[in-house]
């Protein structure tokens, strides 16, 4: 079975990106895919304040990221933390698929032209395996 990582934001405003999370991941379960959102997961036991847990949440979800088939990027806000699991998913060359807050997808190919994007979310995700 498929497994789909999710990149999302977590910090900021929980609620609301815990609910996008969560809302991701149920797409991807009736996709008949696994979804793998590690922010949803190691938050339950890591305290994501405190810098030390929040550094090993994230390493220990790129190592999630290297057992999945895809990444589900949801921009187009992308936080340190995206941006360092981003950064992996280059360098491991894992299939990408591009998503708007609302869960509309992106068409890298049209991304100039997107009013949704900025200058800085093309620069990230320039180098990325998008499909």
């Amino acid at each position: 079975m498929k497994k789909v990582f999710v990149c999302s934001p977590y910090r900021g405003n929980i609620e609301k990106n815990t609910k996008r999370a969560v809302f991701a991941a149920r797409v991807i379960c009736n996709c008949g895919y696994i979804p793998v959102v590690p922010h949803l997961y190691f938050t339950q036991f890591l305290n994501d304040e405190d810098q030390f847990e929040r550094i090993r949440g994230i390493e220990y979800g790129i190592e999630l990221m290297k057992e999945c088939d895809q990444l589900w990027l949801l921009g187009p806000e992308i936080s340190k933390g995206m941006e360092y699991e981003l950064e992996i998913a280059k360098e491991i060359r894992i299939p990408v698929i591009l998503y708007d807050e609302e869960l509309r997808r992106l068409n890298p190919k049209t991304l100039v032209l997107d009013e949704r994007v900025d200058d800085r979310f093309l620069s990230i995700i320039k180098g990325l395996n998008c499909e």
